[in-house]
C-alpha cells in the first residue's frame, strides 16, 4: 500500500514537472492544449495546472480563440513573470557582467561592471552592491530564487578547481552566497555556458551534439552530447585550449610543448602583435584597426591562429563527431573574413563537411547560458528541456 502510494505521488510530480514544462515552452497555452500535447486527461490537468496556479508559477492571459469546432474560449496561460527573477554573473578578467532575467527567461536587467585589478573579495562586495540594489526596486512576489557564476576555469562539483586569471583566495562562491541569500548558487564554466545558450536560445535548438569554441583569454570548449551537457568526470572536458600542436625543444634539450592558446586565444594574438611590434598595452579595437590597415604582420600571425583553430576543429571531429561547431570569439564577430579562413583551413584538412558557425550575440552568451541552468533550477526541472526565447541584441549598462 505504502508502495503504491509512493508511486502515485511520483507520478503525480512527475506530471507537474511536465506541464510547467509545457507551459514554459509553449506560452501562451492553455489546459487543452496541454491535454493534447501530453495526452492526459482533462480533469488531471486541470487539477495540475491548479496547483501551480495556486503556487504562483502561472498567470492567466485572457481568452484564446474557440476550436473551429466550436465551443467555449480557452484560458490562456504562462509562466507568471512577475513571481521572482535569478542573476548570473559572468566573472571576467576585466569586467563583470551581470544579467538578472524573469522567471520566463525574459530580461530584466544586463550590466557591465568594471572591475579590472579588483580582487576577489572586491568583486564579491560589488555583487553583493548590485543585489541590493536590484532589491530594492524588486516587485515581484518572490524576489531572488537563484545565482549563476560563469567561471573561466575549471569547475568540479559546483567548486572552483582553477582560475587562471583570478584569484580565487580559497573563496567558496556558493557557500557564502548560499548563506547570504538562501538560495540555490550554481557554477559553471564560461564555454560549458556558451553551449548551453546555442543548446537553448540559439542555433543548437534542433541539434543533437554540438561543440561551442570560447575563444577569449584562453580557448575552451562547451560539449553538448545527445542533449547533455559533457563535463568529464573532473571537469576537465573541453580544456582543449590545452591541445599541443607542436613540441620544440630549449637549449638544454628539453621538451617545450606549444599549446592551441599560446597561439590563437585572443590574449595570445596581441600579445604576439605587441611583441612584433614593440608596442604595449594593444586591445581587440588595435587588431581590428590594423586588419584593416591590412597590416602584413598581423596577416601572419592571424593566418597561424586560423590555421591552429581549424586543427582543433578536425581533432575535436575525429573525437567527438558532433553536428555542427559554433565560435563564440568576439574578435571574430568583429572580423567576420577570420571565420571563412578557419572554414577553409578545415577543409583541406578533412573529406568530410561540418557546421562551422559563429554564435550570434555573443556578448550575451555566456550569461543567458547561465540564464538557462539557474531557471531550470529555480523551476526544479533539472534534466526537462526549457526552450527560451531568443533576445534581441543587448547593450550592457556601464557601472
Amino acid at each position: 500500500m505504502v508502495r503504491r502510494s509512493m508511486n502515485r505521488n511520483q507520478l503525480h510530480d512527475q506530471n507537474l514537472k511536465l506541464v510547467l514544462q509545457q507551459i514554459f515552452n509553449n506560452h501562451p497555452t492553455s489546459r487543452i492544449e496541454i491535454s493534447h500535447q501530453l495526452n492526459l486527461n482533462k480533469s488531471t490537468v486541470s487539477s495540475l495546472y491548479n496547483t501551480l496556479m495556486a503556487d504562483g508559477y502561472l498567470s492567466e492571459l485572457g481568452l484564446g480563440d474557440a476550436s473551429t469546432a466550436g465551443g467555449r474560449k480557452p484560458t490562456l496561460v504562462a509562466i507568471n513573470q512577475d513571481y521572482g527573477y535569478t542573476l548570473t554573473f559572468d566573472l571576467g578578467y576585466r569586467h563583470l557582467h551581470a544579467l538578472a532575467t524573469n522567471l520566463n527567461g525574459h530580461i530584466w536587467q544586463y550590466d557591465r561592471i568594471d572591475t579590472k585589478g579588483q580582487t576577489i573579495h572586491d568583486m564579491i562586495d560589488r555583487i553583493n552592491q548590485y543585489i541590493a540594489q536590484l532589491q530594492e526596486t524588486d516587485t515581484t512576489s518572490h524576489g531572488l530564487l537563484g545565482i549563476c557564476f560563469s567561471i573561466h576555469g575549471i569547475v568540479n562539483q559546483n567548486r572552483v578547481q582553477t582560475s587562471p586569471f583570478i584569484d580565487m583566495d580559497g573563496v567558496d562562491l556558493e557557500q557564502v552566497f548560499s548563506d547570504r541569500y538562501q538560495v540555490p548558487v550554481v557554477l559553471e564554466n564560461e564555454a560549458n555556458l556558451s553551449a548551453i545558450y546555442e543548446r537553448d536560445f540559439n542555433g543548437a535548438r534542433q541539434l543533437n551534439s554540438t561543440v561551442t569554441i570560447s575563444i577569449h583569454r584562453g580557448i575552451g570548449a562547451g560539449v553538448i552530447l545527445h542533449r547533455d551537457l559533457f563535463r568529464g568526470e573532473h571537469g576537465d572536458a573541453g580544456e582543449i585550449g590545452q591541445t599541443i600542436l607542436n613540441v620544440t625543444t630549449n637549449d638544454q634539450g628539453r621538451l617545450m610543448p606549444i599549446r592551441a592558446e599560446e597561439i590563437s586565444s585572443e590574449d595570445a594574438i596581441i600579445r604576439q602583435v605587441e611583441e612584433q611590434k614593440g608596442l604595449d598595452n594593444l586591445d581587440r579595437s588595435d587588431i581590428v584597426r590594423l586588419y584593416r590597415d591590412h597590416d602584413t604582420d598581423l596577416a601572419v600571425i592571424l593566418q597561424r591562429a586560423t590555421i591552429a583553430i581549424s586543427s582543433l576543429i578536425y581533432n575535436t571531429m575525429r573525437t567527438l563527431d558532433p553536428d555542427a561547431f559554433f565560435l563564440n570569439s568576439p574578435l571574430i564577430e568583429e572580423l567576420p573574413d577570420l571565420l571563412t579562413q578557419i572554414r577553409a583551413g578545415y577543409q583541406k584538412l578533412a573529406q568530410n563537411d561540418v557546421t562551422i558557425d559563429l554564435t550570434t550575440n555573443a556578448r550575451l552568451a555566456t550569461v543567458l547560458g547561465g540564464c538557462s541552468l539557474i531557471t531550470h533550477k529555480a523551476l526544479a526541472l533539472d534534466g526537462y528541456e526549457l526552450t527560451f526565447e531568443r533576445p534581441e541584441t543587448s547593450t550592457p549598462t556601464e557601472q
